[in-house]
């Protein structure tokens, strides 16, 4: 990507962005014609291959910037003290809510990354899972295990409920006219039934 992206007006960078995001969550990567990219960012495409010198190089771009969302908008709504494994899943589902909202066109975006069957999806492949595996041994390492039910196996439970909360929200992903209190409600269902499951009972509700 050429350095000068950085110079343009914060307006610009962003009207890049999220018309990058527009396009790519709305179509497969293959079918993401640049230049409609620059019609929408009201850029010409010459312009636009100045600044990233072809569509793989915007959406490796695309793909690391969303994370930049993503660390904010975590930061603003995971308390750093909470040592609660069902506490830390509703917040980490809350700010996924949060990023859809404010975001919407980027949280599709990166949704779509896991399903890319393109040439570029085998870069990401390897991204993927070292961030969900980071994610997983952050939680791991600050939960209290002692809430748990003896014998139960913590690391295969985070593999389970991801499985469970990745149909959910596919499901949830695939409807254009997203409804915010559903998502809330059907996700907290979820995590309440693996609650009563495996939590001991003076820590249950």
């Amino acid at each position: 990507m050429n350095d000068k992206f950085y110079n343009l007006p914060i307006d610009k960078q962003n009207a890049i962005i999220n018309a990058g995001y527009r396009v790519f969550s709305e179509n497969s990567y293959k079918q993401s014609p640049m230049s409609e990219i620059a019609k929408e960012a009201c850029i010409s495409k010459s312009l636009l291959f100045y600044y990233f010198k072809n569509k793989k190089e915007l959406y490796l771009f695309l793909y690391n910037y969303v994370f930049i969302l993503v660390n904010k908008i975590a930061e603003e709504e995971i308390n750093p003290s909470e040592t609660d494994f069902y506490e830390l899943m509703l917040q980490s589902s809350k700010y996924q809510r949060k990023l859809l909202k404010q975001h919407m066109y980027a949280y599709r975006f990166i949704m779509k990354t896991f399903y890319e069957d393109e040439e570029v999806a085998r870069e990401l492949i390897g991204k993927n899972i070292s961030v969900t595996d980071n994610s997983i041994n952050l939680l791991l390492g600050r939960i209290d295990r002692s809430k748990f039910k003896e014998g139960t196996d913590i690391t295969q439970l985070v593999s389970i409920i991801g499985w469970c909360a990745e149909g959910f929200w596919k499901e949830k992903f695939c409807n254009p006219n997203v409804d915010m209190d559903e998502i809330d409600s059907g996700f907290k269902k979820i995590i309440d039934f693996f609650r009563k499951s495996t939590y001991k009972e003076e820590y249950l509700p």
